[in-house]
This record gives structure tokens, sequence and C-alpha cells, in this order.
């Protein structure tokens, strides 16, 4: 039997699919910063400065972190420029909170937010006229 739909010959090619974006977009003397203040990381620092596109999640994650309670891809923070900071869950098993309240689509952060995933807490930082290392 031969299958003659249309899809039958459908083939992906990851070479055409947008990449996330991982620079530019964030003022060059801004610092953005994700610190893990509760769970198995803590004390990991992560550096967002060059604006773009960021998933939490495990293994494979742009912030990989090992919390058996948090999704493979379980939400994603987008850096879009001065104060266009956002936060989404990927439709996540357990769920995604900023200052202890559920995040159901998006949610614009601000510095000294607390983001809560499984049972990891993540402070999110921005510092402004920030010297950056040469």
């Amino acid at each position: 039997m031969h299958d003659e739909s249309p899809n039958a010959k459908t083939v992906l090619d990851p070479g055409q699919a947008p990449k996330r974006l991982h620079e530019g977009l964030v003022p060059g003397d801004t610092g953005i910063f994700l610190r893990v203040e509760q769970g198995a990381d803590r004390g990991a620092i992560a550096d967002l400065s060059s604006g773009g596109v960021y998933v939490i999640g495990r293994e494979d994650a742009d912030l990989a972190l090992r919390d058996g309670k948090i999704s493979r891809r379980h939400a994603e923070i987008g850096l879009y420029g001065p104060g266009a900071f956002v936060l989404r869950d990927l439709a996540s098993t357990n769920g995604t909170r900023v200052n202890g309240r559920r995040v159901t689509d998006r949610h614009k952060l601000a510095s000294g937010d607390l983001i809560e995933v499984g049972d990891t807490a993540i402070r999110f930082t921005v510092v402004e006229n920030a010297i950056r290392p040469s």
C-alpha cells in the first residue's frame, strides 16, 4: 500500500527551524542575572546579560537544574530590550510561580522577582550601569 497523502513526503529540516536569540536587544551596560537561592543548585548564577530567550528546565535547558519536579522544558525567559523581560510557563507539570503567584501565561519580570519552579527558587536581578569585564 502506497501513501499518497501530502504529509507522507514531509521531512523536518532542523536547519530551517528558527533559532532562539541569545544576543542583542539589551543595552551593554545592563547586567541580567539568575541566582538559585533554594534547591539542589543553590548558589548557581546564570548571566543572561546578552539578552535573548532562555529555557529553564532539566538536562539540555539553558539553565539546567537538578530538580525532579522540574519539566525538561519548564519555563522560558525572554529578554527583549530595556524593561521588556518576560517569563512564560511552558505547560510544565508542576507550574511556575513568581513572588508566590502562579504564572498561567506570560508574566512581566522586574528586578528582585523570585521565580519558583519545582523545589527551586531563582532570583531575577537587573543591574543598570554595570561594569562589564573586557
